[in-house]
């Protein structure tokens, strides 16, 4: 079912910096069919240049924006406009079985009142599926990442001059094997990180080694297909997560992921997945990092009318923390957005959406509001304008955290 399907290597959009941290597999097998959209504008879609076997598409995203609350701080905030400067490449193959592709991206977000502030990031892609047999196929893909955060981002120290810079470096193999009404779908990933030491505002260095660390994952899936567009699935994953730090600081662990649900293909009006299950994670360091409880994960799209397309995201899974004193986290995540046409060319986006995290072994709870209004205009095949108000606010038990801000900002993308 191509509900089922995910590409390793997508094409690398601005916003794949933005993506979540999680690397697991479940949450990249459960995403419907590796950016499916119900609704498409085909006659604004870029044509690309064409060589050989192969299309070549470049694309160019600028903007401008106003942030209320640059370094997401409770008390002593500071606004500043910030400009977006986003080139991308996407370079796929035209093969009657096969499908190759490579990906180039880099941002660079200027933040004009303080140029420290300022962020600087890239990524680079290959992925490859592979139609071995009608009913047998081979997803290969492999990347390479160097994110840098802004100030208040990622976990990162108050005293930090400037964003930590991460690299991460991540392959990943999928089989998948259909019988009749079954499909059997098995994979692993390796994802290694390496976090850059920061210069501190009083001129000492920040040591990041601790963070530097290894997660493996490995997942099994069967789906059982009860008519065309409809089937059940369920899965199980496995992971191991080796970390540098040690002492008190150890944050290596093991775990696993169960999860069972439907997945649909009804592509004139519905689309996605949606799994319920348990999930477990054993910490090294003993209790105080321990979490177990129930999880989901759902990816799904409606289309109750011809210019209203719902979406439903949500998830929930562990992870690490870095802040002095917390080993992990468990993170719920929620979203819900519309695309509504005004006009075949202009649509309008409301998205909210909800993230909490709870700190095992300990009474913190993060919890992050967001409201975001985007209007996109697509001119024609090569060039396509944006606006957007977005508002975040961070409550949390350690009233110091606590933050809001304030996002307002235009865009342009050009493409060919």
């Amino acid at each position: 079912m191509n509900g089922a399907k995910f590409t390793f290597a997508a094409c690398m959009a601005v916003s794949a910096f933005d993506a979540a941290a999680a690397s697991d597999l479940s949450s990249a097998l459960l995403q419907n069919g590796g950016g499916y959209s119900l609704r498409s504008h085909p006659e604004y879609n870029a044509h690309g240049i064409r060589h050989a076997n192969w299309i070549f598409m470049p694309s160019l995203t600028s903007g401008l924006s106003f942030d209320s609350n640059l370094y997401k701080t409770k008390d002593h905030q500071e606004s500043s406009m910030v400009g977006l400067f986003a080139p991308a490449l996407s370079i796929n193959s035209e093969m009657s079985r096969h499908r190759i592709h490579f990906g180039l991206s880099g941002q660079r977000k200027q933040a004009f009142s303080n140029s420290d502030a300022s962020t600087l990031s890239g990524r680079a892609s290959a992925g490859a599926q592979l139609e071995i047999l009608k009913d047998f196929a081979l997803d290969l893909g492999t990347s390479i990442e160097s994110r840098q955060y802004g100030l208040g981002d990622a976990d990162g120290s108050s005293e930090a001059k400037h964003g930590v810079r991460r690299d991460a470096y991540s392959a990943s193999a999928r089989v998948s094997k259909v019988f009749n009404r079954l499909r059997f779908i098995g994979g692993g990933s390796v994802n290694h990180y390496n976090y850059h030491d920061v210069e501190a505002k009083d001129g000492r260095t920040i040591d990041q080694d601790a963070r530097d660390g290894t997660r493996y994952n490995l997942l099994g899936k069967v789906n059982y297909a009860f008519s065309p567009g409809f089937s059940a699935f369920a899965s199980a994953e496995f992971d191991v997560r080796d970390w540098k730090a040690t002492g008190t600081e150890n944050r290596d662990s093991h775990g696993f992921e169960f999860l069972t649900g439907l997945e649909l293909d009804k592509r004139g009006n519905l689309h996605g997945a949606a799994g319920i299950g348990y999930l477990r994670q054993d910490y090294e360091l003993g209790s105080r990092g321990d979490i177990s409880t129930y999880s989901f994960n759902v990816d799904v799209q409606w289309m109750p009318s011809p210019l209203l397309v719902v979406n439903f995201d949500g998830r929930q899974a562990v992870e690490e923390s870095s802040l002095d004193g917390y080993v992990s986290k468990l993170t719920s995540t929620a979203k819900v957005s519309l695309d509504y046409e005004l006009r075949r060319n202009f649509v309008i986006s409301p998205i909210f959406s909800f993230k909490r995290e709870d700190f095992a072994g300990t009474d913190r709870r993060d919890n992050t509001l967001r409201a975001r209004l985007e209007t996109k205009h697509l001119i024609n095949r090569n060039l396509k304008f944006g606006a957007y108000y977005d508002f975040e606010t961070l409550k949390s038990t350690e009233a110091a955290s606590s933050y809001s801000r304030h996002l307002i900002g235009i865009n342009a993308r050009v493409e060919y």
